[in-house]
């Protein structure tokens, strides 16, 4: 009886181990370079853990704004170039930077901890490259790049004056349970707990208190949201919570047809005109 106890207690250890290190890091899927490359300039900065990383600098001749943008899980800077060349020829300054455990950065990711302080120092470094008067500051985040870019708003809140998410989640609890269920076939008791547990220890927070809907509440920018009605991995009913609990003035685009981050794939002329519309509209 004992060894088998034991045999148990140590598969949920093993099992807890195995998929928290799955998730904070990722596979790489490779997303290749567009053919051509928009015009952009790069700059190493260090993160408060004393970790260097780059950020893209895309400048238009005379910015009205400036935009951070964050791509989503799996994916690197490149998944959302497209979108920052529109934006940019829009008159927004964007800067791009890759989330930790993506594309040619070391792991571990860290679920928008680290990446929100990594966030403080960029947005720090950008004031200190105007020269005339200061830009207001909007962040645009896909998929994950939103839950970090809702933990963005939440912490610089005097800053980040609009916010725009595109196939963001309510909870990451929920899409956890998904993604086990659909990649492993296991039952969200007891292996999504044991994943869930041992994510907080590994990063040392409490993640419900870092979920969209949870951040909502106090967030009181505008926001526009993105969502698909043929998303597999963040349907609308995961994603309805976040919108409704939003404190801020919210306008939502929807379309029944559009898969995960598929709205500018379908649309991307009329993507960068509703997105560029959305913080013309807020930022001025």
């Amino acid at each position: 009886m004992w060894w088998l106890l034991g045999f148990i207690v140590l598969a949920g250890i093993g099992w807890g181990a195995f998929s928290t290190r799955r998730i904070l890091y990722p596979e790489r899927h490779p997303i290749p370079a567009p053919q051509s490359l928009p015009p952009y300039t790069s700059h190493t900065l260090t993160a408060p853990d004393g970790v260097s990383f780059d950020v893209w600098v895309l400048q238009p001749p005379s910015p009205r704004a400036r935009l951070l943008v964050y791509h989503g899980y799996y994916a690197n800077r490149y998944q959302v170039l497209d979108i920052a060349r529109e934006l940019r020829e829009r008159g927004y300054e964007i800067l791009l930077v890759e989330l930790r455990g993506h594309g040619s950065r070391p792991g571990p990711f860290t679920l928008g901890v680290r990446e929100t302080e990594e966030a403080g120092v960029v947005l720090h470094w950008a004031r200190s490259r105007n020269t005339g008067r200061p830009l207001p500051v909007g962040v645009l985040g896909l998929s994950l790049g939103g839950h970090v870019a809702c933990q963005v708003a939440a912490r610089f809140s005097d800053e980040i004056r609009a916010v725009a998410l595109d196939s963001v989640y309510s909870r990451f609890f929920t899409v956890l349970t998904q993604a086990i269920r659909r990649r492993y076939h296991l039952p969200a008791f007891p292996w999504v707990y044991l994943t869930w547990w041992s994510l907080q220890l590994a990063l040392r927070r409490r993640l419900s208190r870092l979920d969209p809907a949870a951040l909502a509440p106090r967030l009181r920018q505008p926001l526009f949201a993105i969502q698909g009605g043929e998303d597999r991995r963040v349907r609308p009913a995961f994603a309805r919570e976040l919108y409704e609990r939003w404190a801020g003035p919210k306008r939502q685009w929807f379309e029944p047809w559009v898969a995960h981050v598929g709205m500018f794939t379908e649309h991307p002329q009329l993507y960068g005109v509703r997105v560029a519309a959305f913080f013309d509209e807020v930022l001025s």
